[in-house]
């Protein structure tokens, strides 16, 4: 009887520690924001803890910003934070040979779109992405890398191979593109990108860029922050096109089949744009995504971004807009 009134205080605090436990592991790498009109910088402050990570922006830190989530994934909470501050986010490795290089190549990123003396990789994808439709952001950090040795073995051909299969972007100084010893295993980009600079000799910094709207470019009834890319000008079509074929290997057998209908389409759409010479491509662009169908996927991404805002910063939005709509008018 005694061993039985010992034991009921103790399977009561290994039960209270079970619990304790299993709600730690349950939020575990999960972010939690709840910010109403607080300055960017304690709301960004509060991701990297959360989040393990480091964030750099352009906006102005003192900026009053509304954001609401709870116990949600990195990169749906990035996607809020985006959305809510009009802004876009993105995951980036910055290599070189030394973190001195590396350091003052990030500062120049978060003053503007492309540093000079700075070879810049992304490829973003055209119309929708490869997540499937409405599934929650994964954390690009945990994007699989498939390896594909490339034509030359060295830093910059690596990194345009990992840049046609995943959602991030990739810089290094131009002049900077040491020999390859060994090839990365494919695995996550948070792993395989520091195994690639180490067998480069080169340094690495993993960072998320938060980039609002350049000083003195004006915002449009269809824009939604700036670019994702780097360079501004038309993208590599054959790099695309490798990128969105990964981006459907990558999904649930059962969603390939839609998801390769779609790029069939897509593709026939941009090839009428590669059969171009360079100096009419632009045009033809703006031509193509002015077409209602290209409208209405583009009203979408618009719609699904706006759901993440707050009913008071969609009716901001909408004041601005109509603003616009007067001055163009006069």
């Amino acid at each position: 009887m005694m061993n039985r009134q010992r034991l009921l205080p103790l399977a009561a605090i290994l039960l209270a520690l079970f619990v304790i436990v299993n709600w730690v592991i349950s939020g575990w790498g999960l972010i939690t924001v709840h910010a109403d009109e607080k300055a960017l910088s304690e709301i960004i402050r509060s991701i990297e803890k959360q989040g393990g990570i480091i964030i750099r922006t352009n906006m102005d830190a003192a900026r009053l910003t509304t954001m609401h989530v709870d116990k949600v994934p990195l990169g749906e909470a990035l996607e809020v934070l985006s959305a809510v501050s009009d802004s876009r986010c993105r995951l980036a490795y910055i290599l070189a040979g030394d973190t001195a290089t590396i350091d003052a190549g990030i500062t120049a990123w978060v003053s503007g779109p492309k540093p000079e003396g700075w070879k810049f990789l992304e490829v973003p994808l055209m119309g929708r992405g490869g997540s499937g439709g409405d599934a929650a952001p994964i954390d690009p950090r945990r994007d699989v890398w498939t390896v594909e040795m490339p034509a030359e073995q060295n830093l910059q051909g690596y990194m345009q191979d990992a840049a046609v299969h995943v959602s991030a972007a990739f810089a290094c100084p131009e002049t900077f593109n040491p020999a390859v010893s060994k090839a990365p295993s494919s695995g996550e980009i948070r792993k395989a990108v520091p195994a690639l600079a180490s067998a480069a000799g080169a340094k690495v910094k993993e960072v998320f860029f938060l980039q609002g709207r350049p000083p003195g470019v004006a915002e449009t009834d269809e824009d939604d922050g700036p670019p994702r890319g780097g360079g501004g000008g038309l993208p590599n079509f054959e790099l695309t096109r490798q990128r969105r074929l990964n981006e459907i290997a990558k999904l649930p057998v059962s969603q390939q089949p839609a998801a390769t209908a779609e790029f069939e389409e897509m593709d026939k759409i941009f090839a009428e744009v590669r059969q171009l010479p360079q100096e009419e491509r632009r045009a033809k662009m703006q031509e193509i995504m002015s077409r209602p169908e290209m409208a209405d996927r583009m009203d979408d991404r618009r719609m699904a971004r706006d759901e993440l805002r707050t009913p008071e910063q969609r009716q901001k939005r909408y004041q601005r807009y109509v603003e616009r709509k007067r001055e163009a008018q006069k």
